[in-house]
């Protein structure tokens, strides 16, 4: 069963809020800890944005499902910088919530998104793209990080 990735970023978002609700416990506000939440929530979606954008520029797929879809190999503006900055945009986006929300649970929360989205999106999108794009995406490979 394939979970969209911003199902499964939405559900990380539920969760972590839903945990600073019953363990309020674990929450430690700082000066200034939504205002900086924000600003890295605001940069994840703008990088998703930006991404998206992009992708669609090219005219090639969007839907991680179906990567062997993909018609261009995108090298450029987020993607030179990351191979799957849709991805690391959707965690900057819990990660700016969770320090909102001032709850220790975020890494763990965090950490549960990212594993996930290795294992069951990243892993089968990158055997694809190697089929679809050969050496070229194995080069991009070696030169651009899978998250940063």
């Amino acid at each position: 069963m394939h979970i969209p990735p911003p199902i499964v970023a939405a559900i990380a978002v539920l969760v972590l809020y839903l945990l600073a609700r019953a363990l309020p416990g674990l929450s430690v506000e700082l000066p200034g800890h939504w205002g900086i939440g924000l600003v890295v929530a605001g940069l994840g979606l703008g990088v998703v944005v930006a991404t998206f954008r992009r992708f669609v520029g090219v005219g090639t797929t969007i839907q991680p499902n179906v990567p062997e879809k993909a018609t261009t190999l995108v090298t450029d503006g987020p993607n030179r910088v990351s191979r799957n900055p849709m991805y690391l945009g959707m965690a900057m986006i819990i990660a700016g919530l969770g320090v909102g929300w001032a709850t220790l649970t975020t890494p763990l929360v965090l950490a549960g998104f990212v594993w996930f989205i290795n294992v069951r999106q990243i892993v089968p999108e990158e055997s694809a793209l190697e089929r679809v794009f050969g050496e070229d995406y194995l080069a991009y490979k070696a030169r651009v990080r899978r998250w940063i």
